[in-house]
């Protein structure tokens, strides 16, 4: 096994690996630190056959969760969903690239998943990127003062929030009722590695508890930008085929480039690992409209 960074933001790739098969202990304990260290690993030239191999795989990182969003689960496993370039919203219909504003992972929920693991079956031929934020070094390079301003404060996450420009599929009726708004701490402490990070993001936080709602709406700017504005804090990943990539959810943002041609195939396959609190939260009625 091979692991070499693939940027000194953060990444590294993984050679000499086949997923395929069982990992021994000291491999899989390899691959898990790295996972730590990097905060997103690609291990290239997979062959799984199927959502079923793929799953298999992504177990050596910890438990697969069933995937929040109904529409774009597999037809088999409800622990894997699939991303393609033939994606459709729910509500309209309309053809959709998902995920293009930077975002985490399932914080809508109590307990998000840790890691988002996704495999390359087929990818275009030029673009189509995933764009990357270490949110670790976004934390550590604040000043002390907003660093002493944030520590401690809640956010609530909530997927019917509204905002101009906000991108996301739709929820149909049901799913939104069972997706009520949660709050999440505004810096996350790995509860593995004890390494800070901001834990907000334009697509789904809404509002800091217990802070003015305009004060709350300029600190959010603030910390919007100063992440997922800064070319320092970024990696973009050129997808190859084979690709298997898992990134950490609890310290890092990813975004989908839309910038591929519409009769372009992509078809990806995706799940999460389960996850645990974040450090606390709690889930709040839904507020008044």
């Amino acid at each position: 096994m091979k692991i070499t960074p693939l940027s000194n933001v953060m990444g590294a790739e993984v050679t000499g690996v086949d997923l395929s098969k069982p990992l021994s202990a000291s491999d899989r304990d390899e691959l898990y630190q790295a996972f730590l260290q990097h905060l997103a690993l690609c291990v290239r030239d997979q062959r799984l056959e199927g959502v079923g191999a793929f799953l298999d795989a992504a177990r050596n990182f910890g438990q697969p969760k069933v995937q929040h969003l109904e529409s774009y689960r597999s037809d088999q496993y409800p622990e894997a969903g699939v991303i393609t370039s033939e994606d459709r919203d729910v509500k309209d219909g309309k053809r959709i690239i998902r995920g293009t504003m930077f975002h985490t992972d399932e914080s809508f929920i109590a307990e998000p998943p840790k890691a988002t693991v996704v495999y390359a079956v087929t990818i275009p031929s030029k673009g189509g990127n995933t764009r990357y934020v270490n949110l670790q070094k976004a934390y550590e390079t604040l000043d002390e003062a907003t660093k002493k301003q944030i520590d401690g404060l809640m956010a609530i996450h909530y997927y019917g929030k509204q905002r101009p420009g906000r991108k996301v599929p739709s929820l149909t009726d049901e799913q939104l009722k069972n997706t009520p708004p949660v709050a999440h701490p505004v810096v996350r402490i790995n509860e593995e590695t004890g390494a800070k990070a901001l834990y907000v993001h334009e697509t789904m936080t809404d509002y800091i508890l217990d802070m003015d709602r305009s004060e709350s709406e300029a600190l959010l700017r603030r910390l919007y930008d100063h992440s997922a504005q800064s070319p320092e804090f970024q990696y973009s990943h050129e997808w190859r085929t084979g690709d298997f990539v898992i990134w950490d959810d609890r310290a890092t943002l990813h975004a989908a480039t839309a910038d591929y041609a519409e009769n372009e195939k992509r078809l990806l396959y995706r799940t999460m690992i389960k996850g645990g609190p974040t450090h606390q939260h709690a889930a709040i009625g839904r507020r008044a409209a």
